[in-house]
Formats: structure tokens, C-alpha cells, sequence
């Protein structure tokens, strides 16, 4: 059995719908052109089936050359047009040459969304659209299809297997600086091309492989807040759904250490990153997959971001980030008492207080000059949304710390269902080994120092309104840097 096939039979076991009209997305594997030639032909005289006149396809790609294949000087857009035209009429945006940017300056923000609502909103109206490329691309045309065309058919073709947002209903936006997930429009069909998936820089698969190791913390934090009662709700459902893939991941992480990706290596991580967003999606939220792990990313990318500098790979951040959570997770299993003087709880006024300090303090690098021209009205804006956020949760947790001692009572069970559902973190450290991936920060590229990395953990249970194990941490009067040995 191929690794998509395990997908689609681990849904079916769960009595998910997979026809074409369902909310899950369709997935097609196609081992080479021909493969995907046809069955791309295939799906789209579906669509146009009942209406073969209205044939217009819109194709949104960020301009940067992505090789089809290994050694290859064709530029895939040039492929995949090239085969859609034969039939039907292809509407091609070039983002970066529409908004006359650099390719690299491209990321998923309100600027770069108003564009692509731009497109939608002017261009003649068409059935299908297809995000040609990163998930940043993806996560784009995803969510202005959401805003202005919600009945559309929307296909993602990944060009690098780097996220899970290739499958989900989810978009990750950069509102001021700061990362917030939004809700967006359903994925119709996701088609994976092998041959153009291998010759994505590894880097780039490396890194996606870094945003799925979410998979093995981020169940913890959502436990963890259902037991805690900050959240009333909790299932397990995406993670028995990415639990079929859990060795094959593990696995996994011996390939992706090398320059080039085997045929069976790039179908595992395919179909794995295809599952964690419909898992995602299932689910009606991130949760299962994104974790403290993603909130130091987050953390991290506001730094970046305020202050114009180059982002890390988010994947690659996710993976030195959950093994920070791992060793978080460690440090709560391990613990056996907390010291109830020592609780935290602040009101808007304090939390204000100690954001304004985190923020004054953080470490934008450089002169005064860049100091200066970090945009004080957005770090406003900013401030006014971790506020709002972190006082979501910190009201649930001055209720929850009045009935800690029923929490406590079931600390044994708690420990025990918490290490089924996550790794320590030495298995972590090897898999992140194994994988040629970041086990701290001066490795990232480009390099993160020490002391943004331990200011992006200080400052985590700030940066988003769901609980993670930062957020205990914090309330529990410790330091996250200290618990992670940062």
C-alpha cells in the first residue's frame, strides 16, 4: 500500500466522506508529467463539465524560477501553463512583478493580500483557481478566495513540500508583525508532482519536515489546556489520524538528511504533510499541529519582521522550537510539586506593563537609525492585539488556579496520557540530527542569536490567545529558559 492510499483508507476508517463534493481535500500523486498531465486534464473537465464555455483557470505564482525537475532549466510555470492552455483559457499573475517586489520579500501579510484581492476582484470571474508554488502563495490565494470568491474551486500545486497549509482551511497572516490564523477557504484538490517536489532545494524539504515534528508536542499543549479547563474542548481525532504516519516520520528523518530525496522518502513526507492539514482541518482548528513550538516561531518572526529583517524558514524555526517544547514537556513530567505562592496572575493594566517592557527590550539589532525606523504606530497596533489575547486566557487561568488541587489529584493520569501523546526530547534531538536540522539557534539561517531566542520564549505566552505550556510556565511563577536549559 502506497502512503496515500494509507490516507485515504485511515479516513474512511474514521467514516470521513472523501467524494469529490466533500470538505476534505482530493489528493493526487503524480510520479512524472504525463501522470499529472492527464490527470489534471481529467479534474478539470470535471469542473467545466457543465458549463464547457466558462473555462477561464487563474494560476498565482510568486515569479521565482522553480526547476520541474532535477537539473532541469524549464521553469514549471512554463509547464503547467503550457499544459492548461491546450484547453482552456489561463489567467497567469506574477506576484512578484505585479507588485513590483522582490521574490524573496514576498510573505503572507495584509499588503501582499490586498494585492491578490486586487486580482480577484478585477480579473473576469473564474471557476478554478490554482496557487502554483510556496505556502506562502498558497496561504494568500487561499484566504482572498475566502474574502471574494467562496465558491470557487480552489487547487494547490506545492513546488517544495514546506507546510501544511497545501491541505488545510487555514491561512497564517502577518498582521502587523504579528502571525494570526485565520480561517479560509476549503482546498478542492491538492496534486503533488514528484519529479518537481525533488527538485526543490533540500532545505526547503528539510524544513517542511520541520513544521510536521509539530506533531510530536504540539497534542501535549492542547491536553494540557482541556485538563488545566482553560479550553473546553479536545479530541483526538487528528491525532489518530497522523499516528498511522508516526514511524514512517520517524524514519523519515535519515532521508531527509540527505542532499537528494528518494522516490519513497518524497511520497512519506508528501502524504504526511498532506495528512497533518486535512488533520488540521477536520479538526476546525490548528491546535493539533501547532503548539509552543509554533508561538516561539511566531515570537521569533515579529522580531524579524518589526524590525526588516530576513525571516528564518518557518519549518525549520518549528523544528528548534519544539524541541524547546519537548524539553518543556520533560521538565513537566519530570516536576512533582509547584509552589502556589509563587502563581502568577496579572490584570490588563500589569499585562500591559510587562509587554511594553518585553518590547522596549527586545532585541532589534543594528544602529539607532533602524532602531528608529521600526514603525511605532503598528508596534501600537501590536501591543493592543497581545493584549487582548493574553487576557483571553489569563482570565481562564484565575479561574482554573482556584480548582488546581483537582488538577493536581489527577497529575499521575495526566503524566502518563501526556507521554503517550508526545516525545522527549532527546528523541527529538536526534531526529532533528538525523534531519541536517537546527538543535540551536546560532545554526538557523540566516543566524539567530541566543539572546533572541531566549527573548522569544520570555515573551510566548504573549503572543497568542491559546494556551500552550509557555503559558503554565509563566503562571506557575518559572522561566521558560530556565525550564528549557536555554
Amino acid at each position: 500500500m502506497n502512503c496515500f492510499d494509507l490516507l485515504k483508507n485511515t479516513l474512511l476508517n474514521e467514516n470521513i466522506n472523501l467524494n469529490l463534493e466533500s470538505n476534505v481535500p482530493n489528493q493526487i500523486y503524480s510520479k512524472n508529467y504525463f501522470e499529472f498531465e492527464n490527470k489534471m486534464d481529467e479534474l478539470l473537465n470535471y469542473f467545466f463539465s457543465n458549463n464547457p464555455s466558462d473555462n477561464s483557470v487563474f494560476i498565482l505564482c510568486d515569479g521565482k524560477f522553480k526547476s520541474s525537475e532535477i537539473n532541469s532549466n524549464i521553469n514549471i510555470s512554463d509547464i503547467i501553463i503550457q499544459m492548461i492552455s491546450k484547453k482552456y483559457n489561463v489567467i497567469y499573475k506574477n506576484l512578484s512583478l505585479e507588485s513590483k517586489t522582490a521574490v524573496e520579500d514576498i510573505h503572507a501579510s495584509e499588503y501582499f493580500l490586498n494585492h491578490v484581492n486586487y486580482f480577484i476582484q478585477n480579473e473576469k470571474k473564474c471557476k478554478v483557481y490554482i496557487a502554483l508554488g510556496s505556502g506562502t502563495i498558497t496561504d494568500l490565494l487561499k484566504h482572498s478566495l475566502y474574502l471574494n470568491d467562496p465558491n470557487s474551486i480552489f487547487i494547490s500545486i506545492p513546488t517544495a513540500m514546506t507546510v501544511t497549509a497545501f491541505t488545510s482551511s487555514f491561512s497564517v497572516l502577518d498582521i502587523e508583525g504579528a502571525k494570526r490564523t485565520r480561517i479560509s477557504n476549503k482546498i478542492h484538490t491538492t496534486i503533488w508532482i514528484e519529479p518537481l517536489l525533488q527538485a526543490a532545494p533540500i532545505a526547503l524539504s528539510r524544513a517542511g519536515y520541520g513544521d510536521l515534528l509539530a506533531r510530536f508536542v504540539a497534542y501535549g499543549d492542547w491536553y494540557l489546556a482541556y485538563k488545566l479547563k482553560i479550553t473546553e474542548s479536545y479530541n483526538e481525532l487528528a491525532y489518530r489520524l497522523m499516528e498511522v504516519f508516526s514511524d514512517s516520520l520517524k524514519n523519515l528523518s535519515v532521508s531527509i538528511g540527505q542532499d537528494i530525496l528518494t522516490s519513497d522518502a518524497t511520497q512519506i513526507h508528501a502524504s504526511a504533510l498532506a495528512m497533518a492539514g486535512i488533520a488540521m482541518s477536520l479538526s476546525g482548528e490548528t491546535t493539533p499541529l501547532s503548539g509552543y513550538e509554533h508561538v516561539i516561531s511566531h515570537a521569533l518572526d515579529f522580531l524579524k519582521i518589526t524590525s526588516n529583517r530576513t525571516l528564518v524558514l518557518h519549518g525549520e524555526q518549528v523544528a528548534l522550537a519544539s524541541l524547546t517544547s519537548a524539553m518543556s514537556m520533560d521538565w513537566f513530567l519530570e516536576n512533582t510539586e509547584f509552589d502556589i505562592k509563587k502563581f502568577r496572575s496579572m490584570n490588563e493594566k500589569e499585562t500591559e506593563k510587562l509587554i511594553n517592557q518585553f518590547i522596549n527590550s527586545a532585541p532589534y539589532y543594528g544602529n539607532q537609525d533602524n532602531i528608529n525606523s521600526i514603525d511605532q504606530n503598528k508596534l501600537l497596533e501590536v501591543k493592543k492585539l497581545f493584549i487582548q489575547d493574553y487576557m483571553i486566557k489569563s482570565e481562564k487561568w484565575d479561574l482554573a488556579k482556584e480548582k488546581f488541587d483537582t488538577f493536581l489529584n489527577e497529575l499521575p493520569e495526566i503524566k502518563k496520557h501526556l507521554s503517550k501523546i508526545t516525545i522527549r526530547s532527546y528523541e527529538m534531538q536526534k531526529l532533528l540530527e538525523n534531519a541536517k536540522l537546527p538543535t540551536y539557534p546560532e545554526v538557523t539561517n540566516p543566524p539567530t542569536s541566543a539572546l533572541e531566542y531566549r527573548w522569544a520564549l520570555r515573551f510566548s505566552p504573549f503572543v497568542r490567545s491559546r494556551f500552550c505550556i509557555a503559558d503554565f510556565i509563566f503562571w506557575v511563577g518559572e522561566d521558560t529558559c530556565v525550564v528549557a536549559a536555554i
